[in-house]
């Protein structure tokens, strides 16, 4: 049955653009998708990039004008990607180490919401509606509800959240997030349809190693997930996805105006709901999609459209690859609201890191004294005995250190609520020349990019003062060199500001 409508599912090439200017007004033209005949219409994008169908979400809800009895359903599909809520912090959130050595994009969406990982077997949908008839309450329900009648789901093994998610036998199916902007409203989601389980957890969680991390940025909540396929309510096959996308259209189409217009749509009758269903699923099963060309708006840089009644706003982009570029961008990536870390650093640590330097051979060689002895020397600069152990705070505001301080606290304390920190005020004001007004992931010349090492180096013996090492002349450069290049190593691995987020998309 199943492929039989998928391949009776038909496509209808649509210019973006296009759709835009014809949806545009609330007195359309009757060939327009949403003219008032219409209630319910269906889109797509042939894009898989999170970036552009994300802009294409922009798009639509900076054009279309819907009166109060219009949804329009846009499915979207992409490649592996990461996609945090607009006010998170990747770095609370996501592994980014992993997602860039595996070539996984990270994207920040517009709306709330938490973290949530996508792929090519992973169905997203967008729900678009007049503001009055904001109700994702209701629109998680066409989800829901379309599961159980089309797939024989019983409906108690599907319940919802005050969140708007959806939970399969008490395991996560889907994620919602939501945005109200001027008179449209929109609700997205997604839907684990058959994602390898290992890759769920892959990528959702933070890599750095940090001692204290203070932020008001939202935290997803984690839950246990399944798949559609893992839980054996579709059947797991590579055409999973699309056939999903082509039954839920069905479903939409027929059903939607009944579950939107109910006042509790969780209390129809799901066996009257499959009846109605069954009757008229053959009607719908070959209803085309506006497949929306979410590529030649991107190739064609096309202008957005401005809806009836509306203004450009201050900010926004003017074209649609102008959007996709302020999507990529670090600024963007790293628009979450100020967060501080702590991370620590040992002298074990610190003697382990330092003596692994390619330079440190060399140094010991043309000190005339044993590695010991260099170490213990060096160390004494940093740490006032051998349990005290650095904290490196360090304030980070869109992507730029606005602050930077350098403790001290016994080891015994380290992890103590009330552990007293002392100032190590030299250290302080050292990193914090170096560092502050910088942005977190730029290297530091002289030390980790091209540069005067000789500046650095009379800027540490200058704020060390007493506190310098008494070193032979011979090595006291190189090592001194050393010390500052072991401590940024250290600060940049355990606050993982060593990642590259660099803009453009990774493919």
């Amino acid at each position: 049955m199943w492929r039989t409508q998928l391949r009776r599912h038909r496509v209808v090439p649509t210019s973006l653009s296009a759709f835009l200017q014809a949806n545009s007004t609330l007195q359309k033209d009757a060939s327009a998708a949403l003219h008032r005949s219409t209630a319910l219409v269906v889109a797509d994008t042939n894009s898989r990039s999170i970036y552009e169908n994300l802009v294409a979400e922009e798009a639509l809800i900076r054009a279309l004008s819907l009166d109060e009895t219009q949804c329009l359903l846009l499915y979207y599909v992409n490649r592996p990607c990461v996609v945090v809520g607009r006010n998170q912090n990747i770095f609370q959130e996501v592994a980014l180490r992993r997602t860039a050595s595996d070539g996984v994009d990270v994207a920040r969406r517009a709306s709330g919401g938490g973290a949530v990982f996508h792929d090519e077997h992973n169905l997203c949908f967008s729900f678009l509606t007049h503001r009055s008839r904001y109700a994702p309450e209701k629109t998680i329900q066409i989800v829901r509800l379309g599961l159980c009648a089309m797939y024989g789901v019983d409906p108690a093994r599907i319940t919802t959240t005050h969140r708007h998610d959806l939970f399969l036998d008490g395991k996560k199916i889907t994620g919602s997030a939501m945005r109200v902007q001027r008179d449209i409203a929109y609700h997205h989601c997604t839907l684990l349809v058959n994602t390898p389980h290992a890759l769920l957890g892959r990528y959702l969680h933070p890599e750095g190693d940090y001692a204290d991390f203070r932020t008001s940025s939202v935290g997803s909540v984690r839950s246990p997930v399944t798949t559609l396929t893992e839980s054996g309510c579709v059947p797991a096959v590579p055409t999973a996805v699309d056939a999903m996308k082509a039954d839920m259209t069905a479903f939409f189409l027929s059903q939607g105006r009944r579950v939107l217009e109910a006042a509790s749509p969780w209390e129809l009758d799901i066996a009257e709901l499959r009846c109605d269903f069954a009757a008229t699923r053959k009607t719908y099963a070959s209803s085309p999609l506006h497949a929306l060309d979410v590529c030649a708006a991107v190739a064609e840089d096309m202008s957005f459209v401005e809806g009836e009644g509306r203004r450009y706003a201050r900010g926004d982009a003017v074209t649609f690859a102008e959007a996709v570029r302020k999507a990529k961008s670090k600024a963007w990536a790293y628009a979450m609201p100020t967060f501080t870390s702590t991370v620590l650093v040992t002298q074990e640590e610190f003697q382990r890191c330092l003596s692994g330097l390619p330079a440190w051979k060399d140094a010991v060689r043309r000190s005339s004294l044993t590695a010991e002895e260099l170490l213990d020397l060096l160390s004494q600069s940093l740490f006032t005995e051998r349990e005290s152990v650095l904290q490196l705070h360090t304030t980070v505001d869109h992507r730029s250190i606005t602050r930077f301080e350098a403790t001290s606290a016994g080891g015994e304390a380290v992890s103590a609520a009330t552990a007293v920190a002392v100032p190590v005020e030299w250290l302080s004001r050292f990193f914090a020349t170096l560092l502050v007004g910088s942005t977190c992931d730029a290297p530091v010349d002289g030390v980790e990019a091209a540069g005067d090492a000789s500046v650095l180096v009379g800027g540490f013996l200058h704020e060390a003062g007493a506190a310098a090492p008494a070193l032979p002349d011979s090595v006291r450069d190189a090592s001194v060199l050393m010390v500052i290049q072991t401590v940024l190593s250290i600060w940049r691995r355990k606050n993982v500001f060593d990642v590259d987020r660099g803009a453009g998309e990774r493919r």
